[in-house]
């Protein structure tokens, strides 16, 4: 059976892969069931599975796959469902794994609202790594995308509500021409969002109507009114403009995603004077209340804790440094002090 099964994966693997490119060496493609490739990005609602077939596996190793919002380039992603035994597959040549390169392997898609994501409005997809046995390498990340679509309705089976739906006419859409901080948008393309430097949104509608934001990862960044807040440095925020639209506009609804990055910390005050015998204190904490270390670099002057003393007339650097998180980073700056007479 396994012959068989490396024989139908490489038929298919000759024909074509997911459209989209990866510098992973392993390379997967859609299949149905029976292992007979299927072209494009598959449609999948929640519940649905996924069929696919692996090509160039690497030796040695073996992979994970998980469910997982797109992350960005170069980084693995932080909203996935690695947590969940049942949304994750363990793909190896060892005897013991669940799951073998040589099968037609089947994955079953959730939505995502499992594991803090909302694949109706985020590209959610597979993402492949190596596994416990070299996970820190990763030449073997990659991302294949899926579309996720709502589960239609049985034939004949009418829409919930006691009364139809009312008929509407087929307008447009109503347009929209969105800036964050003054800069332009495009819908469904990422953006950026710095933690704890909000975003101002503003929206220019072809109704003239004004727009509501609504964010689909309020965890990550609340909404305010046009403002929008980074709580983590890292992650994919999902922010939309909505219009109501007008007599001539159908409703329009348009996606801005963000990736979340961290911020930068630094000094307020980089400049400072004091008479020789005497003090000037310096800011103790930075902006995000962590405390700043101060070391003299110069005879001219001494520090303690955030407080300079002048010893003699000149100059000196104050250097100034401060531990960052995953949300900001570490503060590494100096303080050009003139000492006066």
């Amino acid at each position: 059976m396994k012959r068989i099964m490396t024989a139908v994966a490489a038929a298919a693997l000759a024909i074509g892969f997911a459209p989209q490119a990866f510098a992973a060496n392993t390379q997967v493609m859609w299949t149905g069931a029976n292992g007979a490739p299927v072209s494009g990005t598959p449609g999948v609602a929640a519940g649905d599975t996924l069929h696919f077939v692996l090509g160039k596996f690497p030796s040695g190793h073996g992979l994970y796959a998980y469910e997982a919002v797109q992350p960005a380039a170069g980084t693995r992603p932080t909203q996935t469902s690695a947590a969940i035994p049942a949304l994750t597959m363990w793909i190896s040549a060892d005897p013991t794994a669940p799951s073998h390169p040589t099968q037609v392997l089947a994955f079953t898609i959730d939505n995502g609202n499992a594991w803090g994501a909302d694949c109706a409005h985020q590209q959610c997809g597979l993402w492949f790594q190596y596994d416990h046995t070299n996970v820190a390498d990763k030449s073997e990340d990659q991302f294949v995308p899926f579309t996720f679509i709502a589960a239609p309705l049985a034939s004949g089976t009418a829409p919930t509500g006691a009364n139809p739906a009312p008929v509407t006419l087929a307008i447009p859409a109503d347009t929209l021409a969105v800036t964050a901080n003054g800069v332009a948008l495009v819908e469904n393309v990422p953006g950026s969002i710095t933690y704890r430097t909000p975003l101002t949104f503003a929206a220019k509608t072809g109704s003239g109507v004004v727009v509501t934001l609504k964010s689909y990862t309020p965890d990550l960044c609340p909404v305010n009114g046009l403002v929008v807040d980074a709580l983590k440095g890292t992650g994919v925020c999902d922010i939309a403009v909505i219009s109501t639209g007008d007599a001539m506009h159908a409703p329009k609804t348009a996606h801005f995603p963000l990736m979340l990055s961290p911020a930068t910390q630094s000094l307020t005050t980089t400049t400072a004077a004091v008479k020789v015998g005497k003090s000037v204190a310096l800011t103790s904490t930075t902006a995000f209340g962590e405390k700043i270390t101060y070391k003299s670099s110069s005879k001219n002057c001494s520090v303690s804790g955030a407080a300079v003393k002048g010893l003699k007339a000149g100059s000196c650097t104050i250097n100034a440094t401060a531990p960052g998180t995953a949300n900001y980073g570490a503060l590494k700056a100096s303080v050009l002090v003139t000492v006066k007479k």
